[in-house]
């Protein structure tokens, strides 16, 4: 298996990750989970992923899901000491894979960088932050709920900018564009520097999840 996408992980942030992957193009044999529980293992199975019981702070167990040849890689494990070992095995098998990891604790979160995550998503911090904007805006609250929940209302799309958009600002878009990627940056679609779009851009956009032709498939 090779450009593949190696979860770590099948409890609830697992699952719910492979289902977002999954729901924006990316094919089931392309996912491979590895867990240490045989009855998640099952599970995964199952539900039609490729998975590797076994310890994923181990290299023989990464090497069994084929880590070295991943893509991306996604880490959802339990505890965060377990996401940094991990984050750090696989970024010594595969220096080129795009590496996510969700920690608990807001304070683990530059160790798991330093470990060779790319991107750290604090899940305890996120939550108090969506209960924060809840209690003193629940319009608000009920937007931001919208957006991360699977399968209606809204949906955040990253994709390439198209001919016709080449030389529009951000805001004369059909979709509704909130950053610009170019190069390595992100940009917010009112940075000066991206007054208009280029072809190399890609933008994220915030469309209605019930119209496919937005989508595209996860990008690198």
């Amino acid at each position: 298996m090779r450009d593949h996408t190696v979860v770590v992980g099948f409890g609830t942030k697992g699952r719910a990750a492979i289902h977002a992957v999954c729901a924006s193009g990316l094919k089931k044999e392309q996912v491979v989970v590895i867990d240490p529980s045989a009855k998640a293992i099952d599970a995964a199975t199952a539900a039609g992923y490729a998975a590797v019981l076994g310890d994923a702070t181990r290299s023989d167990v990464l090497k069994r899901a084929e880590v070295q040849r991943a893509l991306r890689v996604i880490i959802a494990t339990q505890r965060d000491d377990t996401a940094v070992l991990v984050a750090l095995t696989a970024r010594q098998l595969n220096q080129g894979a795009t590496i996510v990891a969700a920690v608990r604790e807001e304070e683990n979160a530059p160790l798991l960088r330093q470990s060779g995550a790319d991107e750290v998503i604090t899940s305890a911090g996120a939550a108090g932050r969506l209960l924060g904007l809840s209690v003193l805006s629940p319009a608000a609250g009920l937007v931001m709920e919208d957006l991360i929940r699977e399968g209606s209302g809204l949906d955040v799309v990253d994709r390439p900018v198209t001919r016709a958009e080449v030389g529009l600002s951000p805001r004369e878009t059909e979709d509704l564009v909130i950053s610009v990627v170019r190069g390595h940056r992100v940009l917010h679609y009112d940075d000066p520097a991206v007054h208009t779009l280029e072809l190399t851009d890609r933008v994220i956009t915030i469309v209605p999840r019930a119209a496919p032709d937005n989508r595209r498939g996860p990008q690198r």
